[in-house]
């Protein structure tokens, strides 16, 4: 995924997210890791302690290398189902005084 306006204030879920999702199938190098989750060295340091710390990620003092465990499977699917339970901020439609559903609840 590029860096754009939409990876513009992920928030830390979202954040972690695509750390853990970066690392599910394979050990990988922090440097792989940063590339697909689109994070800065210094974001990926952060997330990558609390990551192993929570025990979502494993890390392999052998090879260097990180993926995705267990418990950051559970934590990425139940991300999946929240996301499609809630829309994306900018999917739903606007609320004003003006709309009419709205504007009943404002006149009780």
């Amino acid at each position: 995924m590029a860096i754009g306006s939409e990876m513009k204030n992920r928030s830390e879920i979202e954040i972690m997210a695509a750390i853990l999702g970066a690392a599910v199938s394979n050990w990988e190098y922090k440097t792989t890791i940063m590339n697909n989750a689109s994070v800065s060295h210094s974001q990926l340091s952060r997330y990558l302690t609390a990551a192993v710390e929570k025990k979502l990620m494993e890390y392999s003092e052998v090879t260097g290398l990180y993926r995705t465990a267990e418990a950051g499977l559970v934590f990425l699917k139940k991300h999946e189902q929240l996301c499609l339970l809630f829309p994306a901020i900018s999917d739903l439609p606007e609320i004003s005084k003006f709309n009419p559903v709205v504007s009943e609840s404002y006149s009780e």
